[in-house]
C-alpha cells in the first residue's frame, strides 16, 4: 500500500490571518464597468479585480479558520428574506485616515442608499440573537478598487454604474495573499 502524496503549504501560501465578512460581489459584467470607471482616474495603482466587493458586515479576524465556522455564521441567516436592491455608483474618491500612506481608492454613489446598511443591521441582529458576538457596523456603500495616494479631494465623477445587488456572500479574505474564498451564498429575493 502506498501513501498519497502530501501537499505542503509554502510560506507564501499561508495567510497572515483569516478575515470573514459578509459582502456583495459585483457580477463579471458589472466588474468590467467598474474597471472602466477606474480607468478614468488615469492611475497606475493596481486594480483589484479579483477581490471587488462591497462589505456588508465584517465578522471575525482569526489566525486559523475553525472547522464549522462558516456553518455557524450561516445558520442564523436561514430564511433570510431581505429584498434585492439597486445601487448607483458614480464617483471615485478616497477613504481612510489622511496619515495612512496607501489609502483605499473607492467607487461610491453620490446619492444615499439606505439598503446596504439596513441589510447590515438585519445580519447583525440575527447573529446577535444567535449568541454570536459581532461588532456593530455601518455601511457606506462603496467598492474598493485599489490602494494608493489619495484622489483629488472632490473626487472624480464617472459614468453611473448600475448594480442590482441580489446575492450576499460570506467570504474568507486571506490577509496578505490578496485572495477571497467564498464560503456560503444567499440569494436576495
Amino acid at each position: 500500500m502506498t501513501d498519497a502524496p502530501q501537499t505542503q503549504e509554502r510560506p507564501q501560501d499561508i495567510p497572515r490571518e483569516h478575515f470573514l465578512l459578509f459582502v456583495a460581489i459585483p457580477p463579471p459584467g458589472m466588474a468590467a464597468q467598474i474597471e472602466d470607471a477606474w480607468r478614468l482616474a488615469n492611475r497606475r495603482d493596481r486594480f483589484r479585480r479579483a477581490t471587488l466587493h462591497m462589505t456588508i458586515l465584517p465578522v471575525l479576524r482569526t489566525p486559523q479558520l475553525a472547522p464549522g465556522m462558516a456553518e455557524a455564521l450561516g445558520r442564523p441567516l436561514d430564511g433570510l428574506d431581505f429584498p434585492a436592491f439597486d445601487l448607483v455608483l458614480d464617483r471615485l474618491t478616497t477613504f481612510g485616515p489622511p496619515r495612512r500612506r496607501d489609502r483605499p481608492l473607492v467607487l461610491v454613489g453620490q446619492q444615499e442608499n439606505p439598503a446596504p446598511d439596513a441589510l447590515c443591521q438585519t445580519l447583525w441582529q440575527r447573529l446577535a440573537a444567535a449568541g454570536l458576538a459581532v461588532a456593530r457596523h455601518r455601511v457606506t456603500p462603496h467598492v474598493t478598487l485599489a490602494y494608493g495616494k489619495p484622489l483629488p479631494p472632490e473626487g472624480i465623477a464617472v459614468p453611473p454604474v448600475h448594480w442590482r445587488v441580489d446575492e450576499l456572500v460570506l467570504i474568507d479574505s486571506l490577509q496578505g495573499l490578496g485572495r477571497h474564498v467564498p464560503l456560503a451564498r444567499w440569494r436576495l429575493p
